[in-house]
């Protein structure tokens, strides 16, 4: 069987299992010129050498270099070569010469730059696959970082992070306000029906203001000129409503007057007036 034979029979093979089949085949060739020259004295006639002709023993060792990919390449060429493949001698040597060697090599090895294979515990500390409570001032000391106590107090302190963002949480959550006085606390600041209307220009927001303010000036003013005077009229109403409307011809108007009949209330009026400006 030569190297298309192996090929064809193995079928869709990957470029690595055709190197692996090449790699055999190549063992069995120089097998093959040295049973050549062994056998030229003797023998007149000889028969081409194939790779099944190769004693057991010296396939096995071949495929102690294979990995296991390409002993399932193998296997499927050929009924014989499954049965090298899938001996447990050759498996038992790769368990315990092969593989710990490999190991052996991954971990503890580096690479020509001089960067190691495997990450120290440094590193794997810092990218956070080793985790623990004071992990890493341990591994500093040269302590054993991995006891049952300093993975219960990793645990512990966990709960106690979990615990604690669940109050702080609650703690937040339960001093927050209902809707209703939330809404009250902010009416101040909410916009006045002129502002939220669709219907009406913001050109004309300034003037409405104005127009407001001018109304409830009025009414202030009226307010105190009717009611804060407390002296009562001959009606038995009060004396500011009477002079306005039947007072006139009787009492002169005048300064001394008013201050007589009301006395001064600017401040009053600002007071009012500064608490409007203040609502508006």
């Amino acid at each position: 069987m030569n190297l298309s034979g192996v090929i064809r029979r193995v079928g869709r093979v990957t470029q690595t299992h055709v190197r692996t089949v090449r790699t055999v085949v190549a063992a069995a060739t120089c097998c093959n010129v040295q049973f050549r020259s062994l056998t030229s004295t003797t023998m007149t006639t000889i028969h081409p050498l194939c790779i099944l002709d190769i004693p057991p023993e010296v396939l096995l060792h071949i495929f102690s270099y294979l990995d296991l990919p390409d002993l399932a390449a193998l296997a499927q060429a050929s009924p014989i070569l499954a049965a090298l493949a899938a001996d447990p001698i050759l498996h038992r040597n790769r368990v315990r010469i092969v593989a710990p060697s490999r190991v052996k090599h991954s971990l503890f090895g580096s690479s020509p730059h001089g960067i190691a294979f495997r990450p120290t515990v440094g590193e794997l500390i810092h990218r956070g696959v080793m985790r623990g409570f004071g992990i890493e001032r341990r591994w500093r000391m040269g302590a054993y970082f991995y006891s049952r106590n300093s993975i219960t107090q990793y645990e512990n302190g966990l709960r106690l992070a979990r615990r604690h963002a669940s109050d702080v949480v609650s703690v937040q959550l339960r001093r927050r306000s209902t809707r209703d006085k939330f809404l009250d606390s902010i009416a101040h600041v909410l916009p006045d029906v002129e502002s939220a209307s669709h219907t009406i220009s913001r050109i004309l927001l300034p003037v409405i203001h104005q127009l407001k303010w001018s109304i409830q000036r009025d009414s202030l003013a009226r307010m105190v000129r009717l009611d804060f005077c407390g002296i009562p009229g001959p009606d038995g109403r009060r004396f500011g409503e009477w002079r306005e409307k039947k007072g006139h011809g009787i009492v002169q108007d005048g300064e001394r007057v008013r201050l007589a009949i009301c006395p001064d209330v600017r401040k009053t009026v600002k007071f009012y007036e500064e608490l409007t400006q203040r609502s508006v």
